[in-house]
This record gives structure tokens, sequence and C-alpha cells, in this order.
């Protein structure tokens, strides 16, 4: 089924170029007993090279592929790429000569008109393919400016995402992102990770509650793979705080900090998660995010964790 439909959608794109009309599939729809399911792209890496193909339209052809209507996109695609980093493009330990250059690049980047038009023509990609492009994995680091803070929600509302998961952004970048999050009416999720022993990493329920006390528009997504191996209980903050989530992030991890694994092999709590939010049929997406490197291509990996989780929905 899967394969007739994208040659249906290959069609039809390859008619719509000969016409000189915008062909727009129509919308995909990876619901199971009422869960939304989809992926970040960042489960996909790497992605095959394609010469003289840009990689978001392979991105794009392999989220077909897989039938994953909703994506959360990484924001690697929209800009220049920083030299020097710490994950996720947060402020390295150690600054060096190549990461202020290309930080100072992709600040000028962010704040052309060009960032704009390529996240207008980004977002369209995805509407012409029929995915729901609800979300972008967006860092807003400890060196952001005011000014870029602006244009980040600017590409933002170009892409046509109302919401944004965090990614390495801090628990003290809340209260300059909330006027900013009133004007443009775009969330923030504030992604969870597993060092709860920071106050200022977004991971403890402690910091959570702070951030959802900044404002009413401040939400959570979830990462139940980094809740467990932070020691908690993705289940009971599931059913505390369900009206505040907007999506999971679904990996299997160890607890106490232990590494990422195949799923159903660690100690993330994945099906009573699924089966919870079904059960309750609360508006909350179930993404993979495909940190464990198993057998296979990413996309074959990510084909298993999509079919875990329906297998998890149908039982």
């Amino acid at each position: 089924m899967r394969l007739s439909r994208r040659k249906v959608v290959k069609a039809g794109v390859a008619i719509a170029s000969l016409s000189g009309w915008p062909f727009v599939a129509r919308a995909i729809d990876s619901t199971v007993r009422g869960v939304q399911l989809g992926i970040t792209t960042g489960s996909l890496n790497p992605l095959p090279k394609v010469t003289g193909r840009d990689p978001l339209d392979i991105l794009i052809d392999e989220c077909l592929q897989l039938d994953a209507a909703n994506v959360e996109l990484a924001s690697g695609f929209l800009g220049p790429a920083l030299a020097g980093a710490a994950v996720g493009g947060q402020v390295p330990a150690r600054i060096t000569p190549e990461y202020l250059q290309s930080r100072q690049a992709l600040r000028r980047w962010r704040l052309s008109r060009e960032s704009i038009e390529r996240c207008r023509a980004v977002g369209q990609k995805f509407r012409t393919a029929g995915l729901n492009l609800f979300s972008l994995s967006n860092t807003f680091s400890d060196d952001v400016t005011d000014d870029e803070i602006d244009a980040m929600f600017r590409e933002m509302q170009a892409l046509g995402v109302k919401i944004f998961q965090t990614n390495q952004s801090r628990v003290s970048i809340g209260p300059r992102l909330a006027p900013f999050v009133r004007k443009y009416q775009i969330r923030p999720s504030f992604h969870t990770h597993s060092n709860v022993a920071d106050p200022n990493e977004v991971a403890s329920t402690a910091s959570l509650q702070k951030l959802l006390e900044m404002s009413d528009d401040f939400m959570v997504c979830l990462d139940i793979g980094h809740f467990a191996a932070g020691n908690q209980d993705a289940v009971a903050y599931l059913r505390e705080h369900h009206e505040r989530i907007t999506h999971i992030h679904v990996k299997d991890r160890k607890r106490d900090n232990g590494p990422n694994v195949a799923w159903g092999t660690g100690d993330t709590p994945i099906i009573p998660c699924l089966q919870l939010i079904r059960d309750n049929r609360w508006p909350i997406k179930a993404l993979v995010e495909r940190e464990f490197s198993g057998t296979g291509t990413p996309m074959e990996q990510t084909r298993r964790d999509l079919d875990y989780m329906i297998r998890a929905l149908q039982s």
C-alpha cells in the first residue's frame, strides 16, 4: 500500500512539473487507535547523499516511504552549520575561533531575508507532500540575542509551525522567550533530558514545574527515554501533566543515566505510556526519536520502531 501511494505521489509531481501547477498530495495519516504517530527527522540520520539533490527532499521522500505523517524537523536544515558547538547547538564549554566565526554566520543568516524565504519554501515542501510539519527542534542557546530570538520566531512563523521543541535550550532562557511567545503565538515545548542534578537543565520534575509556572503557553515535550534514564516516572508524569504535554519522544534507555538500547530491552515504559495516551484519548503525539544504532539502514531501523509503537497501540 505504501509503495502504491508513493508511485501516485511521484506521478502527480511529474505531471505538475510539466503543467507548471503545484501538485499537493493528499495528506497522509499515521494515526493508530487515536494516537498520532510520527518521527523526529534526526531518526533518519545519516541521510543518503545524492548529488544534486537537496537533503530536505531526500528526507521528505523517506518520511513518505515510512508513512510518517507527523514530522518534527531539525533546525539544521534551515541555516549554516555551527563548528565546535555543544550538542544541539548550545554554547560549548570551550569557545574556539571556529565556533565564534560560524556562530556569527548563523546569526547573520537568521537576521537576513534569506532565512524567511528558506523557511517559507521548506514549509511549503512539507505541505505539498501531504506531511504535517507540526514542530521544529530549535535550540535557543545561552548566547542568543533578543534580535535573534525575534528572527527565530519569524522563521517558525514562515515555516507554519505553532509549536517548537526546545532541544538543548535551558531553563534560564524561559523568561526571555515568554514575550516572543505571546507576540507570535508559537509555543515552546520544553524537551526533557536526564541530567536531573543540574537545575538549569530541563530534566527534573522541579525544572519542568518552574518552566510551566513562567507561562501558561509553555508546554512539555516528554522524552520518556531520557526521563527513565534520570530515574523518573514517565507514566506518573503523563497522568499528572497530560494537559501541558504536546508530544512524547520515544526511545528506550536504561535507568541511572544508562545507554540507549533496542526498544523493549531497557527501562523506559514505552508500552504503558502509549496505551495511557490511547486509552485516555489525550491529543499527545508520539514520535520516534531513534538514538540507538541497531542493524540495517536508519530508515529500516526507524520503520522497526514505528512498527513497535503500532503493535503496542493495537494490542
